[in-house]
């Protein structure tokens, strides 16, 4: 490690507000959800994509608060083990980066979002234009000031969500004035069937992009986010915009080998009680169909679980399987401990739910979740401890 890669993970150390890096999850004591962040893990699924990736350059999407992990402790993380290019959302997200990362490449991805273009030149932001309305206003400052601004401009190949489209390419003599103030860094696309290489759909995005590119001044190419760097090598272009897998989250429908899943979700066990068959638990008023010993847990909806993990999903308590039972409260989460012997159950203070034996994927796919909302979910709502 360089030592200006130890004064990066230093300072994040120092910024932790609301947690800090600590040893095995155990000894925190905490009677609170906690989530448990494995930055290691986060950094071999890093270089795991290096391997992978025969383009340019790997580059790390940390928006939305790095999937709501924290911004801060894994931008620290991932500049230590060489990570030098970063995508947020705007420009609040790219100033956190550029604070733990001071040297990087910062992409906001939903462009301008109403800010000034002399914002992101002074702050060295590239902002992602998603509009050619963006790209005059970001020409109309460019050439008042009399030097092209460094953007990436995103291509609308199928998605339908932001960037350039067929209609504005048809005349290109209207983009055409516009490209001598504007520095393109890169051009971004992406899939709308990511996740299934032999949808079709994805070949037409494909032609349709190197169509237009054709047309283009000449920059990278970023068309690869996570699965993509599992395709075949005329799919990686220039630039892999990675996230979901950077955290062990699997994307694909076909599984991504040699991904290590970053998180380990648990909850401190307040109160255990015996209960007679026949008797009601939980909002729902379920009724436990033989004598049981129910174990409430100090976490719930308010921390990101989907109220259907209520409906009889597992969670593990030691080394033993154990089911949900009368549906998630806010904070509290009741589990059936009654085949756990009170000796084992005596030495247990929390409840694991997922970690790399309780992976997302499954939990996701019961509650109609996409895997990474639901991590994202669930790390806006719980308290998160860092490991090494």
């Amino acid at each position: 490690m360089t030592p200006r890669s130890s004064q990066v993970v230093a300072l994040a150390h120092e910024t932790l507000t609301d947690s800090a890096f600590r040893s095995p999850p155990k000894a925190t004591g905490l009677a609170e959800a906690c989530l448990h962040v494995d930055l290691a893990a986060i950094r071999a699924n890093f270089a795991q994509m290096q391997r992978r990736f025969t383009g340019g350059a790997v580059t790390a999407v940390v928006k939305s608060n790095a999937y709501g992990l924290g911004l801060e402790p894994v931008v620290a993380s991932l500049s230590a083990a060489g990570c030098d290019t970063f995508w947020v959302d705007d420009l609040e997200e790219a100033l956190r980066v550029r604070a733990m990362a001071p040297s990087a490449t910062v992409y906001t991805l939903l462009g301008l979002a109403g800010r000034e273009p002399v914002a992101f030149l002074k702050a060295d932001v590239v902002p992602v234009l998603v509009s050619v309305a963006e790209m005059r206003a970001v020409a109309a400052f460019a050439a008042a000031s009399g030097v092209p601004m460094p953007v990436a401009v995103q291509i609308d190949t199928g998605l339908g969500r932001l960037g350039l489209t067929g209609e504005d390419f048809l005349d290109g003599t209207v983009l055409g004035d516009l490209w001598r103030h504007l520095d393109v860094r890169a051009w971004v696309s992406h899939l709308a069937a990511f996740d299934r290489l032999d949808d079709a759909s994805n070949d037409d995005q494909y032609n349709r992009l190197l169509r237009w590119l054709a047309e283009l001044p000449q920059a990278p190419v970023s068309l690869a986010s996570s699965s993509g760097v599992y395709w075949p090598p005329s799919w990686h272009f220039d630039i892999a915009r990675v996230g979901s897998a950077l955290y062990g989250v699997q994307t694909s429908r076909l599984w991504q080998e040699g991904l290590l899943p970053c998180y380990r979700l648990s909850g401190h066990i307040l109160r255990v009680a015996d209960y007679a068959a026949g008797s009601r638990v939980g909002y729902a008023g379920t009724e436990l169909t033989r004598a049981s010993r129910i174990a409430t847990v100090a976490i719930g909806y308010a921390n990101g679980l989907p109220q259907r993990f209520g409906q009889r999903l597992q969670a593990r308590v030691g080394d033993v399987l154990v089911e949900t039972v009368g549906g998630i409260a806010m904070n509290l989460t009741m589990v059936d401990v009654t085949d756990i012997s009170p000796r084992e159950l005596a030495g247990c203070s929390e409840v694991v739910f997922l970690d790399a034996g309780l992976p997302l994927e499954p939990l996701a796919k019961a509650c109609n979740y996409a895997p990474n909302a639901l991590l994202t979910a669930i790390g806006a709502g719980t308290r998160k401890i860092y490991r090494e």
